[in-house]
């Protein structure tokens, strides 16, 4: 196909002195061209399968089932270059499945309804599992109980909802209990309460925050989970990214992140992404930039409760550090790569 030559074009053939390919070499290109066959056949494992299937869901409303495929399709094509036509397409139709799964959860101002088959429990039987402590624009709360179509603050509610934060919207829970989660979101975010100290992130940006000591939380996304636990409180950001994984920046204490097969510790300032097939490398975010622009932390009327401790953390950071560049972090783009933005003076 054209998109197997034009990566078969990139593979340089050695000549021996001879005129001949030495063998070596011949069964490296094989391989290589092989593997690029994998890529764009239509095999059930392939790229381009999971595309075609994908869409396929898309267009019959299973988004969910379509964003896990596209997903694991993006997972495969991580290594590809960042121009190749087949994972342009995918990244398209990622963030068109994702923006019509939103949309149709949100229709005429209203999530779509509910088949009549599922029985949801009556509003009097949830109970105050977490407390809305700040909320605006449009947050909405579905599954178990009947549906709330805004969260105020000062409410309550119950671990099972699933709670979607439209643009321009925010919303944060604060556990009942002591050494329980805490989380903030803005801005198109999804999320399922699982319990006091377990969340299932599906997409937008957070930070969550534990109280206490032997904090912990474990949190899941749509190809990958973690636990996260510190000896003392802590607070962290996790955004999710466009492969399913998660990109994490601790914020505050000392925390330990293990998957199934992989851990990893991080220090404020310090920022990993956690991938299916393990941590990215590490590199250090400026807080005092964090602080200042990061809408998780400025978009809210009542700063979080830690915010002192952060610019404390900000200024020990700054102490160490004599030359700094001030970027932005975007996605990942495999293992040891990011999207990384270097800020001008201008947009400092």
């Amino acid at each position: 196909t054209g998109s197997e030559l034009r990566f078969l074009s990139f593979v340089f053939f050695p000549v021996s002195e001879s005129g001949r390919l030495s063998a070596r070499f011949f069964r490296l290109v094989c391989l290589l061209a092989l593997f690029a066959g994998s890529l764009f056949s239509n095999s059930p494992n392939s790229p381009k399968f999971l595309l075609e299937e994908g869409v396929r869901l898309a267009e019959n409303e299973q988004f969910q089932e379509a964003l896990k495929l596209l997903n694991q399709a993006m997972g495969i094509l991580r290594q590809v270059p960042a121009n190749d036509p087949l994972r342009i397409e995918v990244e398209k139709q990622i963030r068109i499945t994702k923006g019509r799964f939103l949309v149709t959860r949100y229709r005429g101002g209203k999530l779509a309804e509910l088949p009549k088959t599922m029985q949801l429990m009556p509003l009097s039987k949830e109970p105050g599992d977490f407390f809305v402590s700040q909320a605006f624009g449009s947050v909405l709360a579905r599954e178990i109980w009947e549906r709330r179509d805004q969260l105020r603050t000062n409410q309550t509610i119950g671990v099972g909802r699933r709670v979607t934060v439209l643009p321009n919207g925010g919303v944060e829970l604060n556990s009942n209990n002591a050494s329980g989660l805490s989380l903030r979101a803005v801005q198109a975010a999804s999320f399922d309460l699982k319990g006091l100290n377990e969340v299932d992130l599906h997409s937008g940006s957070y930070v969550l925050h534990v109280m206490g000591e032997d904090s912990k939380v474990f949190v899941r996304s749509p190809l990958s989970e973690m636990r996260i636990r510190s000896d003392d409180s802590f607070a962290i950001m996790v955004g999710i990214t466009t492969n399913g994984g998660m990109k994490v920046i601790c914020l505050l204490g000392k925390i330990s992140i293990k998957t199934k097969n992989f851990s990893e510790t991080l220090l404020p300032g310090e920022l990993t992404f956690a991938l299916p097939e393990g941590f990215s490398r590490k590199m250090n975010v400026e807080l005092s930039t964090l602080m200042v622009t990061a809408n998780l932390l400025t978009a809210f009327e009542d700063p979080p409760p830690y915010m002192k401790k952060l610019r404390q953390q900000a200024m020990l950071q700054a102490m160490r550090t004599n030359k700094r560049f001030r970027t932005v972090v975007g996605d990942v783009k495999g293992n040891e790569n990011f999207e990384l933005k270097v800020l001008r003076e201008e947009e400092r």
